[in-house]
């Protein structure tokens, strides 16, 4: 077992090398006016892609330090969202500059296959967040801290169930692309607000 002091700073700076590397693909040129137009547009889901970096930090960082000691499948779990956020950074470029093509499940464009990957990428994350969860569920643990795992797992699996909405839109809908580049962001700030509220009731 490893202490949760022990792997946070690593934590920490992979994180870090995350946030800082959505600086590095934004695009450094602009060929025509169409590109000028759709710069505001990109530009603001950077910012919303480097909240969610943001989000997924803390909600990953805050399992870890619930868990107190890490077994291996906890870090193993730990090790494998690392490994996701790395990748976020670039599937999220991708997703945003080749994303905005039309593509449904029966006409599999480019668009389409760079949304699905990044829609997997956050899948993978959500669901690694969620199994941390479950691991801790049956560990002795002061009230409080039982109750914080709960509702963690309530509000992340309303989260999941919302991602899976807009995946399967993603999938079906010609119209509706990378749009979810902007919800997500959103979904992850409604969660931890929902957990906030509904532990301060308790």
């Amino acid at each position: 077992m490893l202490p949760s002091a022990a792997l946070l700073p690593l934590f920490d700076g992979v994180f870090a090398v995350a946030l800082t590397l959505l600086a590095y693909n934004l695009p450094d040129r602009l060929s025509s006016v169409q590109d000028g137009q759709r710069l505001v547009e990109v530009l603001i889901g950077y910012g919303l892609s480097g909240i969610s970096v943001l989000i997924y930090w803390y909600k990953l960082r805050r399992l870890i330090d619930l868990a107190g000691l890490l077994r291996v499948r906890q870090l193993l779990l730990a090790f494998q969202g690392l490994l996701t956020i790395v990748l976020f950074p670039k599937l999220a470029a991708i997703a945003l500059i080749y994303g905005s093509g039309t593509g449904s499940w029966q006409h599999w464009s480019s668009a389409q296959v760079a949304n699905t990957t990044f829609l997997a990428a956050l899948f993978l994350f959500d669901g690694l967040c969620l199994l941390f969860a479950l691991s801790l569920l049956h560990r002795r643990q002061r009230p409080f801290r039982l109750r914080l795992v709960r509702l963690v797992l309530l509000t992340q699996a309303w989260g999941l169930l919302f991602l899976s909405v807009l995946a399967a839109m993603e999938l079906l809908f010609e119209w509706f692309n990378n749009q979810y580049v902007f919800l997500v962001p959103l979904t992850l700030l409604l969660e931890e607000v929902a957990l906030a509220l509904s532990f301060n009731r308790g």
